[in-house]
């Protein structure tokens, strides 16, 4: 099925995920490599916290929100409107996909969590991994709560 994006047409899921990866992986890297601030650093742990509840409690359309949430902070963090913008374009369709169950939804909110961690400790090839294979199941169906691989 593809994604209605408005602006790039008609995407299918691994077209998402592979523009995604060549936009979010590099501002990773970026904030990685730069280093946040404490209060940077503060933002992106509560929002990365937040996809945790809805994740829990199997709240699909909360999750999905406070997912898109959490990738375009990181976006916004690395001060490109543009890829900003782009990212926004991206994570649009995240919000009217099929979910694929609670334990991956926590799952993939506990590597937010681990995301942020490792972009604190300075592991930027840690953070490109995980946010590689974070990324990469949506291939399958779903940004944040495709299939599992």
């Amino acid at each position: 099925m593809a994604a209605s994006v408005p602006g790039l047409g008609a995407i299918q899921p691994g077209d998402l995920t592979e523009l995604r990866q060549l936009i979010e992986l590099p501002t990773v890297r970026k904030l990685a490599n730069r280093g946040l601030t404490d209060q940077e650093l503060a933002l992106a742990t509560k929002l990365a916290d937040a996809t945790m509840r809805p994740a829990r409690s199997g709240d699909v359309p909360g999750y999905l929100r406070a997912d898109m949430t959490f990738h375009l902070c990181l976006m916004e963090l690395a001060g490109d409107p543009a890829l900003s913008e782009i990212a926004r374009l991206l994570l649009g369709p995240a919000l009217t996909r099929e979910p694929c169950g609670g334990d991956l939804m926590v799952r993939e909110a506990r590597e937010h969590r681990e995301l942020i961690d490792m972009l604190a400790g300075d592991l930027v090839s840690a953070a490109d991994d995980l946010l590689r294979i974070h990324l990469g199941r949506q291939a399958g169906g779903g940004a944040g709560v495709g299939n599992d691989r």
